[in-house]
């Protein structure tokens, strides 16, 4: 019978090929139709060519970040650390100082990350975008911390 690894990240139960989820990870993903394979890749190259500058494209495909993230998502029990939701099939690891703000050593930090939802980071970016915009945004943001984000993204979420 062929076999194929679980589809739950950092999950390495092998099941059958006509499963998606071992049995332990079924569960988290029943409620939600999954997105297919091939829409994620067409909005992801959409994403990295029209709208990611071409430093963080090259940032968020290297082995150090990949390894980074997977250490946090693993760090955050694949939990939306503002909500307490669990992730789900997302897995979005996310700079608490936005990576354009941050300096070198800060990129790779894990204190610098968090997981978060797709929703808590959608509303993340667009107040990010609207304090970078102010008189003395960037400096705002260069210096938030996990517990300003918290405070500021739950009153925004509620």
């Amino acid at each position: 019978m062929i076999q194929h690894r679980c589809g739950e990240r950092l999950c390495n139960k092998l099941i059958p090929m006509n499963e998606r989820y071992c049995k332990q990870h079924v569960k988290l993903h029943q409620w939600k139709p999954l997105q297919s394979k091939e829409q994620r890749k067409r909005e992801n190259k959409h994403y990295n060519l029209y709208q990611r500058d071409e430093e963080a494209n090259i940032f968020y495909h290297s082995s150090q970040w990949q390894k980074i993230r997977d250490y946090v998502y693993a760090r955050d029990m694949a939990t939306d650390q503002v909500t307490g939701n669990s992730t789900k099939n997302t897995l979005i690891v996310d700079h608490v100082i936005p990576l354009k703000y941050c300096t070198k050593e800060q990129r790779l930090d894990p204190d610098n990350l968090w997981c978060l939802t797709r929703e808590t980071h959608n509303v993340k970016t667009k107040l990010e975008q609207q304090i970078a915009s102010k008189p003395n945004g960037i400096n705002i943001l260069k210096h938030a911390n996990k517990d300003w984000w918290t405070k500021v993204l739950k009153e925004r979420i509620k």
